[in-house]
């Protein structure tokens, strides 16, 4: 297998290697400091010095860097800019590198990464590739829990020599969390639950998913409990069966197996349609996007939306 997939133009890969070149240049030398060992999923990887040119191949490593004050070099956007001004909540500027599901590794090695950070269930098939071009860890972004995504702000904050850093953001992210929950009406009882619309069917996230874990540290029951992180092509007869007493949909653009199911007589019989809390929300927000400043996001929108409080 060719270390490289995805070709570009030699006029791309030009203006990369140039621009790789400049920043090399303009770039402060690496500190001279021992080198530490970085535990991951896939084994151990040992970095010297503070790196500066992070390649993150998976959004909740783009949020994790930035609450560190750190801008990666290279992002897979899915070929989709906005996504990551949506995900940061601004514009930053850096170099796609394709799809999370499919990185271009010539354009990762065009970067000259001195860091790379990548999801163990989308890229251990390519770790070595990755480690040929550059110390490489591997989190668990895309099955992470919220516990798991704050555990990875830290080893990335490790990662860069700057511990500490990590583990302030945190602390501070914690503080933010536990003001929102202190807003939350005593005696929450309710099941509460987010489905991702598709085409026919709908994803029912658990307790053991990102958002399902968000539910969980701010004290709300999740409406299916579960080790599996999806339950993935759900039909109304199973949407009925979980029932549901607070109801977040999260839908994209172009018509979803949502618009057909909610003028159906059974539908509405679900107790968060009956009782009015069944609430739209947007899928990169609720499904795609991961990381301290989402979770803040998802906690604030539930406040807003269930609990009609700021």
């Amino acid at each position: 297998m060719s270390l490289f997939q995805n070709s570009i133009s030699r006029r791309q890969f030009g203006l990369l290697l140039g621009a790789a070149a400049a920043a090399t240049v303009a770039a402060p030398a690496l500190a001279d400091d021992a080198a530490r060992t970085i535990t991951h999923l896939l084994g151990s990887t040992e970095i010297t010095g503070k790196p500066q040119r992070i390649v993150a191949l998976e959004f909740s490593f783009v949020q994790s860097l930035d609450a560190l004050g750190v801008v990666p070099v290279g992002i897979t956007d899915d070929n989709q800019p906005k996504r990551i001004e949506q995900l940061l909540g601004k514009k930053v500027e850096y170099s796609s590198v394709g799809t999370r599901l499919e990185p271009n590794l010539e354009l990762v090695s065009a970067l000259a990464p001195d860091l790379i950070i990548a999801d163990q269930l989308r890229h251990s098939a390519i770790y070595a590739q990755l480690s040929a071009i550059a110390p490489t860890i591997v989190l668990n972004s895309w099955e992470g829990s919220y516990q798991t995504i704050k555990e990875g702000v830290v080893t990335i904050a490790d990662a860069l020599g700057e511990k500490d850093k990590g583990e302030k953001a945190v602390a501070d992210h914690d503080a933010v969390i536990a003001a929102l929950v202190a807003k939350i009406p005593a005696g929450e009882k309710r099941r509460f639950l987010l489905a991702v619309a598709n085409a026919d069917s709908m994803s029912l996230h658990t307790s053991a998913s990102f958002t399902g874990s968000v539910f969980k540290a701010m004290g709300l029951t999740p409406a299916i409990d579960s080790t599996d992180a999806v339950e993935s092509g759900a039909s109304l007869e199973r949407l009925i069966a979980v029932n549901p007493d607070v109801f977040l949909v999260a839908t994209d653009a172009g018509g979803t197996v949502f618009d057909q199911w909610k003028s159906n007589s059974a539908f509405t019989n679900i107790s968060a349609v009956k009782s009015g809390n069944i609430f739209e929300v947007d899928r990169n927000q609720f499904s795609r996007f991961r990381g301290l400043k989402t979770a803040e996001m998802i906690a604030g929108e539930i406040l807003a939306k269930v609990y009609k409080a700021g």
